[in-house]
């Protein structure tokens, strides 16, 4: 009799389960539209030149692997911190910041919600719909899952998601996405991120911001608008930040969690928290992908080489979009998926059910997460009229 034999095995991931069957497919033609990684016009998730040289030259500076402290690599924070606040940022003269290097934008998620819970947060709103390790992080540790409306019929809707927030109570938490959504593209318009933020400072709730598409929707600093934005105006945030997708740093692991508060004396006692839970998890963050973002800015000319890289992948991206969209147009007669060139980053949702996603899979060799998420860095310039025809019938209704 195992100590193991009572417990309930638990379903695999979807995500991986698709992907694990797309490889297993034998047949020549086949499409895969969900994994959530940038692919190049090979289909692969190629390493971005600046990293590369980044990485030679710090490893080539090395002479010691020990830990780098509690925050990890503090050249690393600072950049994110600059990226978030900006340089000049009141609060981080006023000693009201504080950042962490952390393994992943899953790991920063992570801090986040046991910060909330160490404030005695005791549920957490995330969008409807959104990425699934929202509500699985929420849940891992112990806290209730409520949603709020994001998207109806593949429009943002601005008053179904303030009519749910409004139901917050006083210290719940709740999660929003940077630019990028994942899974609809759909953004936020600009003057909307101020009134959010005044909404949550008005209700005194726990805010998150995930930012996991820096540099995918429109730039650097015009991404980062609607963030600070609803900082200045909520007063506190939480920030989880990724350079999985714009530093292409996937494997390595690298994001950074951020606080601002409005007091220096709660940002000091959150320090403690922050890495008293970082110490109880991974005990030191990883180094290596921290350390690639540091030497890349902090160096003038990879810089200006990362940037124009994320720059060309932007710029595929969006190409992708019309495309797709205009062949839509072409292939159904219907306007209705316009939208899709509005929308940004990696990710769009098209408007189909979970039991015609497996049909598509089974009968077509398109496969996409039953929610009908796909990645727009996946589609192939090539394959994309062929692939309208395919949905065409599936998206008239």
């Amino acid at each position: 009799m195992s100590l193991f034999d009572g417990l309930t095995p638990l379903p695999p991931d979807a995500l991986l389960g698709l992907m694990a069957a797309y490889r297993a497919d034998p047949r020549g033609e086949k499409f895969d539209l969900g994994v959530g990684v940038y692919k190049d016009l090979a289909g692969l998730t190629p390493i971005f030149s600046a990293v590369k040289k980044a990485e030679a030259k710090m490893i080539a500076a090395q002479d010691t692997k020990v830990y780098e402290g509690q925050r990890g690599n503090t050249d690393f924070c600072g950049h994110a911190e600059d990226f978030v606040f900006g340089k000049g940022h009141p609060a981080r003269k006023e000693g009201r910041v504080i950042s962490f290097t952390a393994p992943g934008g899953c790991g920063a998620l992570f801090q986040g919600v046991s910060l909330m819970r160490k404030t005695g947060t005791r549920r957490v709103w995330v969008s409807r719909p959104t990425w699934p390790n929202h509500p699985n992080v929420v849940k891992s540790l112990g806290l209730e899952v409520k949603e709020y409306n994001y998207a109806v019929n593949g429009v943002f809707s601005p008053t179904s998601m303030l009519e749910d927030l409004l139901q917050a109570e006083e210290g719940d938490g709740v999660i929003i996405q940077g630019p990028c959504h994942n899974p609809t593209g759909i953004d936020f318009p600009a003057g909307f991120w101020k009134q959010l933020g005044e909404l949550v400072r008005g209700k005194k709730l726990a805010a998150m911001i995930d930012v996991a598409y820096h540099g995918f929707a429109d730039s650097l600093d015009e991404d980062m608008k609607g963030v600070r934005a609803f900082i200045a105006a909520a007063g506190e945030a939480m920030i989880a930040y990724s350079c999985s997708k714009n530093f292409g740093l996937y494997r390595e692991r690298t994001g950074c969690f951020l606080v601002v508060g409005e007091s220096r004396e709660g940002i000091d006692a959150a320090y403690t928290h922050v890495a008293d839970n970082g110490r109880a998890t991974w005990s030191m963050p990883p180094a290596h992908g921290a350390g690639i973002v540091a030497t890349i800015l902090g160096d003038a000319e990879l810089r200006a080489e990362w940037e124009t890289e994320l720059t060309a992948m932007r710029e595929r991206m969006k190409s992708l979009r019309v495309s797709f969209s205009d062949a839509l147009l072409a292939a159904t007669g219907s306007n209705e998926l316009a939208q899709l060139r509005l929308q940004n980053g990696m990710f769009s949702q098209l408007p189909v059910s979970a039991a015609q996603t497996a049909e598509l899979r089974d009968k077509h060799g398109v496969y996409m997460p039953t929610s009908g998420r796909i990645n727009i860095a996946g589609l192939h310039p090539d394959h994309i009229p062929r692939l309208a025809e395919i949905l065409a019938p599936y998206l008239k209704g």
